[in-house]
């Protein structure tokens, strides 16, 4: 089906080459306006349609030819040379056209006779002026392009340290799973429904940029009742909520790791360990703390294991740079991670 007029012209504007037709029609436009005499008007606008169509063929083949060819090459004596020729060439050019234009009037055709490098020196103006303008967008474009592969780069690798969340705790709590049904106990139901809740936040709803807070206190309770399910009775683990969840907005599976590890490494290795929890939530940040205790086998391991303390530094680097605070204390028996974050309206990377 043929295309409409108006679909065509729709086509047209979004090019660059609308952008730049518009620009010599003003200035076109403008000549005109600047150059109003006692000439008649058909003078005018053919005398400044010789001007603008040499400006046009100057800035083109600077533009197209000899920035490529010659200046992004570093031949920048041969390019200010050939920029020189060719408006020597050109020169010429028009001024026997603008003799013919004038040839009812002799005055005329003697001033630019006479004054016959003025059209030289617009030619190299015009030509110095298409380079700036050359490398100032090239410079724009460059800059764009860089800032959008910096955001590809930034999602792929927040999408990555995303995955990187221990899968052995799915593996661990199926057979929690699995033990709790031979034993018929009233626990598997609820089991099964905080762990379908769980996958589905992990699967779903992570993939925004952010989630409600009350979302990502929910995913960690759900986590520490499951963990909870394999921990002895002389282990205690606390969370402590204080402050309103409601209408704040974080980096999903933020805190997971940090609690994460402080069962893999600290109550999944000691018979009476503990751990404690508390997140205090404020008007536009909040304090997340955790203290977990840890038998002497994991004394020299490293502070932060599953993703890594170097990934949960670089998570925070990329999503809150100027807006958060980790602090990890390594005692005899305890570890303690500290993190103050400042809660921020918008994230500024790239959907995952």
């Amino acid at each position: 089906m043929p295309e409409s007029l108006s679909h065509r012209f729709y086509k047209f504007y979004q090019t660059k080459t609308f952008y730049h037709v518009l620009f010599w029609l003003f200035t076109y436009i403008f000549l005109i306006v600047l150059s109003a005499s006692k000439d008649h008007l058909w003078l005018i606008i053919l005398k400044n349609g010789v001007n603008i169509g040499f400006f046009i063929t100057m800035a083109y083949i600077n533009i197209v030819y000899l920035i490529p060819e010659l200046l992004s090459k570093n031949k920048t004596v041969y390019y200010v040379l050939s920029l020189i020729f060719v408006a020597v060439a050109l020169t010429p050019i028009k001024l026997a056209l603008f003799y013919i234009i004038y040839t009812s009037d002799p005055l005329t055709q003697s001033y630019f006779l006479d004054n016959f490098h003025l059209p030289f020196v617009e030619l190299v103006l015009v030509g110095v002026a298409s380079s700036i303008y050359k490398l100032f967008t090239d410079i724009l474009y460059h800059q764009s392009r860089t800032q959008e592969l910096e955001r590809q780069n930034l999602s792929s690798e927040l999408k990555f340290l995303k995955t990187q969340i221990d899968p052995h705790f799915f593996f661990n709590t199926l057979n929690s799973l699995y033990a709790l049904t031979l034993k018929k106990s009233d626990q598997a139901p609820s089991t099964v429904l905080k762990l379908s809740n769980m996958m589905r936040y992990m699967l779903y709803e992570c993939n925004d940029k952010t989630v409600t807070l009350e979302k990502e206190i929910e995913y960690i309770r759900n986590y520490i009742d499951l963990e909870s399910i394999r921990t002895t009775s002389a282990n205690s683990v606390t969370l402590e909520i204080e402050g309103d969840a409601s209408n704040k907005q974080i980096m999903p599976l933020l805190f997971s790791p940090f609690i994460e590890n402080s069962f893999k490494h600290g109550l999944n290795t000691i018979d009476d360990g503990y751990i404690d929890i508390k997140l205090k939530i404020m008007e536009d940040h909040l304090f997340f703390t955790i203290i977990n205790t840890y038998s002497q086998e994991e004394y020299g391991k490293a502070t932060v294991g599953g993703i890594g303390l170097e990934n949960v530094k670089r998570r925070l680097n990329i999503v809150y740079p100027e807006n958060h605070m980790l602090t990890i204390k390594k005692r005899e028996k305890e570890y303690e991670i500290e993190l103050y974050i400042k809660l921020i309206n918008t994230i500024s990377y790239a959907p995952v």
